[in-house]
C-alpha cells in the first residue's frame, strides 16, 4: 500500500471561508492521491498475475 503524506488545514474557532476552501482543497488532494495509488496497485497486481499465468 502506498504511503500518503498530506497535511490538512486546521479549522479556526470562527468560520472563515478561505480556511474552509483550503481544507476542501487538501481533502481533494488526498482523494486524488488515494485514487492514483490504488489504480497503480491494481495495475501491478494484474501485471504480476499475467506474468505468472504465461
Amino acid at each position: 500500500m502506498a504511503k500518503i503524506v498530506q497535511s490538512l488545514t486546521r479549522a479556526s474557532k470562527e468560520y472563515e471561508q478561505r480556511t474552509f476552501q483550503s481544507l476542501v482543497r487538501d481533502l481533494d488532494s488526498v482523494i486524488t492521491k488515494l485514487n492514483t495509488s490504488f489504480q497503480e496497485e491494481v495495475k501491478q497486481e494484474i501485471e504480476a498475475k499475467s506474468f505468472f499465468m504465461e
